[in-house]
């Protein structure tokens, strides 16, 4: 099968009112990423009891009849593996569309494994092989080929026989609502909108420095992730992670002193150099002598045991429920449930229900032994 492709926005209008009696859609999009900031969509497929339709962004002067519909919360939009998809969406809409039946997360509350690939999914309940060749395709080139224009229908035209036969399993055994806990969150902004305040907060090397160059390291952070906005560049494309700290070390006060940090480029100093330095210049305002970055805490040996007596009962358990273990709670997860239960996923909702009650009476005799 083919896609139809809308490029007209009266067609697109005529299409989404249709949409709109529908009390499900599936979405599916295609974009690129690789030389911006931002992902650039180029292709919107959406599957409903009506069919399947694509919807081209880069040919539509309005995208308007199809956010008025994502808009509709009484309409359940099917996604799989949904969180990409609602980030670009919501650079589109302004928010992230509600509610979300993410078929991903539904079959790993069903037992069909941890990640679980769309394709694998369609074969296994629809019994159906799908194409892997357009996988890695330029989405934003016109016009678009056979090939992708079949690819594109696939990835969005069993979506509904997923949501109808996943539904129904969850409600049969009492999980929906496990799901509808689970799909919750990716409704929130914060997930897709980086405020470049806390854009420190991504970078995994910090602890190494000491406080003032932690706090340099910070402020250069927030920096790289304005400038990367603003330029629309990936953040890696304005100066990598590594090269970032390597600055914050030194704390160099003028351009012999960038231009000489190893593994800087020159390109770099003469594109960046003033920037920086004046980011240098004013870090130490205000800023503290706490560490921005702790040293990583390390459990005991006994913490360790703990922790991994607790993994072989959520083990257990998830595979006598049929349930993804790693949904469930993954090693590091566990490993923080050892030291602080507080608001903890594990203490609330359907994980408390299935396993939490279980993992706070094992602390309990740890403690008390």
């Amino acid at each position: 099968m083919s896609l139809l492709v809308i490029q007209d926005a009266q067609l697109l209008d005529q299409r989404c009112r249709e949409l709109a009696s529908c009390s499900w859609i599936g979405i599916d999009t295609e974009f690129l990423r690789v030389r911006t900031y931002y992902p650039r969509l180029c292709l919107v497929q959406v599957s409903s009891p009506n069919g399947v339709i694509g919807i081209d962004p880069l040919k539509c002067e309005t995208l308007e009849p199809l956010i008025h519909v994502l808009g509709d919360t009484a309409q359940t939009k099917v996604i799989h593996a949904a969180r990409q998809d609602l980030e670009v969406l919501y650079h589109i809409c302004g928010w992230a569309p509600q509610p979300v039946f993410d078929t991903q997360i539904a079959a790993a509350l069903l037992g069909f494994g941890d990640q679980v690939s769309y394709a694998s999914l369609v074969a296994k309940i629809a019994g159906k092989t799908l194409s892997k060749h357009e996988t890695r395709t330029n989405w934003c080139s016109r016009p678009l080929t056979p090939g992708q224009l079949e690819y594109a229908y696939q990835d969005v035209s069993y979506l509904g026989e997923l949501y109808q036969y996943l539904n129904a399993e969850l409600e049969r055994q009492g999980r929906l609502w496990w799901l509808e806990e689970e799909c919750r969150p990716l409704g929130d902004p914060a997930l897709y909108a980086v405020e470049p305040k806390n854009a420190y907060k991504r970078l995994r090397s910090g602890h190494s420095l000491d406080p003032q160059s932690q706090h340099l390291l910070k402020h250069l952070a927030v920096w790289r992730e304005r400038t990367a906005q603003r330029k629309d560049l990936p953040r890696n494309w304005v100066v990598d992670d590594n090269q970032l700290v390597d600055i914050a070390a030194a704390k160099p006060q003028e351009w012999e002193q960038l231009m000489k940090i190893e593994g800087i480029p020159s390109q770099f100093v003469h594109r960046h150099g003033n920037a920086v330095l004046a980011v240098i210049g004013q870090s130490h305002r205000g800023d503290g002598e706490e560490l921005v970055w702790g040293s990583p805490t390390r459990l005991s040996d006994r913490e360790k045991r703990l922790a991994d007596r607790l993994i072989e009962i959520i083990k257990a358990q998830a595979q006598a429920e049929r349930v993804s273990s790693t949904l469930v709670a993954s090693r590091k997860e566990v490993q923080r449930f050892v030291r602080q239960q507080h608001n903890h996923p594990l203490v609330t909702g359907w994980r408390f229900e299935l396993v939490g009650r279980r993992l706070l009476e094992e602390l309990k005799v740890e403690r008390d032994g």
